[in-house]
């Protein structure tokens, strides 16, 4: 069985968090709420889950593309 590469899930991720985070903070912006599942996500709620997938965006940015990997030996 092969290994999971988690340096390229990192990268990923990434790309994923950047987005939403962008989205999110855009909507919040305009003051725009999004349906979601029956219920609303509000332009406040937005701003807060931008902020948080940006720190993650962050997060996964270092580990995918600007951590080295480790030598063992």
């Amino acid at each position: 069985m092969d290994k999971i590469n988690w340096r390229e899930i990192c990268k990923f991720l990434s790309g994923a968090f950047f987005v939403t985070a962008g989205a999110s903070w855009y909507f919040a912006y305009l003051k725009i709420d999004l349906p979601f599942m029956g219920t609303t996500m509000t332009h406040q709620f937005l701003f807060i889950r931008g902020f948080i997938h940006f720190v993650l965006f962050l997060t996964t940015f270092y580990f995918g593309f600007i951590k080295k990997k480790r030598q063992r030996q």
